[in-house]
Parts: structure tokens; sequence; C-alpha cells
């Protein structure tokens, strides 16, 4: 017969372990097509953009333009504080996501996003600035803050 002492400890462990696995804070890979933005609810269709918002919970809100996302955050800060990480899709590489705080950030009027915020996310600066040379150059480069600062 098992002694009921060494039961609890094992009955803890396993709680504990399926709250862990429950609150997975990773980036979802984003269905094109299929899902919606959190904030105006549009279908994602275009691979060269996509955020997402995951909480410390591991709810992962998705949206299709940085305008949406800078706008669910000002409407609700205490949702969008909860944030455990916030990610971008790499312009360059679908369904690839970057760190926003390490991405770079090209703002320009040519480049035809979901909801007219003209940013999209690099990797680094020399893709940035390729991506730049095909758009007849011009438009600014920016940095996480400066996005966050973008009315």
């Amino acid at each position: 017969m098992t002694d009921p002492r060494h039961s609890f400890p094992r009955a803890v462990a396993t709680l504990t372990l399926l709250i862990l696995v429950g609150c997975d804070a990773e980036p979802k890979a984003i269905r094109y097509g299929q899902d919606e933005c959190a904030e105006c609810r549009m279908t994602l269709v275009d691979r060269h953009y996509g955020v997402e918002l995951i909480t410390k919970k591991g709810k992962v809100f998705k949206f299709d333009d940085l305008t949406c996302l800078l706008t669910f955050q000002r409407r609700d800060p205490g949702r969008s504080g909860s944030a455990a990480q916030l990610v971008v899709i790499d312009f360059n590489r679908p369904n690839t996501f970057l760190g926003a705080a390490q991405a770079v950030f090209l703002y320009h009027n040519q480049l035809h996003t979901p909801m007219g915020s003209g940013l999209a996310a690099f990797a680094n600066a020399t893709e940035l600035e390729a991506a730049r040379g095909l758009l007849g150059g011009g438009g600014r480069i920016l940095r996480w803050p400066e996005v966050l600062a973008t009315p």
C-alpha cells in the first residue's frame, strides 16, 4: 500500500506541470486567411505583416498591422500590460517572428500594409536597406520605442 504522505507531493508536482504546460507563452503560427485581428476583426492575409502579443498566461492576440496593435494597447493598457512577449513578422520571412525590441522597422509610404501603417519589420539594417532601395529610397528607420510613440 502506498503511503499517502508520498502521494501529495506527486499530485502537487503533476498539477504544477499541467499549469505550466497550459501557460505556454510562445508565439503561434499565423494562419493567413483564417486568423482574425484582435483589434479590427479583419482576416490576416498579407504574409509580410503580422504582430502577436502573448500574455503571461499564454493567451495570444494576433494583429494584421502594427496600427491595430498600437490601438489595442492604447485602448486597453491593462490587458496589453500583461504581455510576456511581443513579436512581429519578419517582412522577408513569412511566419518568422522577431522580438519587437530586436527588430528594425521601416516606415515608408510605398509599403502597402493591411491597415495603412506603412511599417514593416526586418531582422537587421542590411535587409531593411535592401527593401528601402527597392521602394526607391526614402522612408524612416525606427526602433521599437519610436514605433510605440507613433500617433
